[in-house]
């Protein structure tokens, strides 16, 4: 009966994606390509538009009834988020301005989890966190498929490792998790291969940061104390993706937040790599990943071996991709 969320959700998701193509089209929300761009035509930016309202929708029916507080400030959040990400993808905002947002809402989830009882350095790293997930899912929505894909299977990995415990508590969290990766199993059809439209800002920031409360609010609902350690893996591609590109691009004195080229990713679309290979590579490395945190949570080995293997399989891809993208440059100056 759960998974007939998920695919209610998608049906639902995938239905509102015709009349927010046409709205979008009316709003002239066009991604022009530019020289720091991964695609070669205009194409509508906003379409993460669809699921996000299926996923506020569940927020209001699951969590706002029977976790008020939760629920409310959820809500509250992925719409001041969604506002300011959709005037973003619209004509810009100002970076302070998208990051006061991101910290007031960050802020008012964890309070409204019981973070406030918390010491002050637990919060403001939850905090910090939450934001750079956020940001580093907002990154990856560059080609076809990508950062879609990524968001429907994290949310299905932490379920099968939720609903894995059996407890009482499990049961919202479970249902939001389904109804996430639901949603935006709607709106693929409309990125992937073929992009007709992006999830864009207004569809990549509430769901990168739904996702990271999703983790959250899952580690603090069950008494199993390895949960915490076992969903982070789910998550380490964007982390370790963002962190490292952030660095590189720091180190280099380059402006950090503008918008570039530099992700492995892009690097191999650079390199010729189709959208649809390099999008299919990460999610088949993902579920691997995936695999591993299940086989560890069920099988009780360490926990420090699951982290060790998946920095292997993230950092053997990014050297891959590294040394394919270099041969390009070599073979082209040849």
């Amino acid at each position: 009966m759960l998974w007939m969320l998920f695919i209610g959700a998608g049906m639902i998701s995938w239905a509102l994606c015709h009349p927010t193509s046409a709205w979008l089209r009316e709003q002239k929300a066009w991604d022009v390509p530019n020289p720091r761009s991964s695609h070669d035509e205009p194409t509508l930016r906003g379409g993460g538009l669809s699921a996000l309202v299926v996923f506020a929708f569940g927020l209001g029916v699951w969590v706002c009834f029977s976790e008020p507080k939760i629920g409310i400030s959820w809500l509250v959040a992925i719409c001041l988020l969604g506002y300011v990400s959709f005037q973003d993808d619209k004509r810009g905002v100002p970076i302070k301005t998208r990051l006061a947002a991101q910290i007031l809402a960050s802020i008012g989830v964890w309070v409204s989890m019981g973070g406030a009882a918390l010491p002050v350095w637990q919060l403001v790293l939850g905090v910090c966190l939450l934001i750079a997930f956020t940001n580093f899912v907002n990154f990856m929505d560059g080609i076809n498929g990508l950062a879609p894909g990524l968001l429907i299977l994290m949310p299905s990995g932490a379920a099968l490792l939720y609903g894995a415990l059996g407890e009482q508590s499990t049961g919202i969290p479970l249902v939001m998790a389904l109804v996430m990766a639901g949603a935006i199993t709607g709106f693929l059809p409309s990125n992937f291969p073929r992009s007709k439209m992006f999830l864009g800002d207004v569809g990549s920031v509430p769901f990168g940061f739904s996702c990271g409360v999703l983790m959250m609010w899952m580690g603090m609902r069950t008494q199993h104390e390895g949960l915490w350690f076992s969903l982070l893996p789910l998550t380490m591609y964007f982390f370790l993706e963002g962190s490292v590109t952030l660095l590189r691009r720091m180190w280099r004195r380059e402006k950090w937040w503008k918008p570039h080229r530099e992700h492995f990713f892009q690097r191999l679309v650079r390199s010729g790599w189709s959208h649809a290979r390099t999008a299919v590579t990460i999610w088949v490395l993902q579920c691997v990943v995936t695999a591993l945190t299940c086989w560890q949570f069920r099988s009780g080995w360490s926990i420090c071996l699951l982290w060790l293997a998946t920095v292997l399989v993230w950092g053997g891809f990014f050297l891959y991709a590294e040394l394919v993208f270099r041969k390009g440059i070599k073979d082209a100056a040849n």
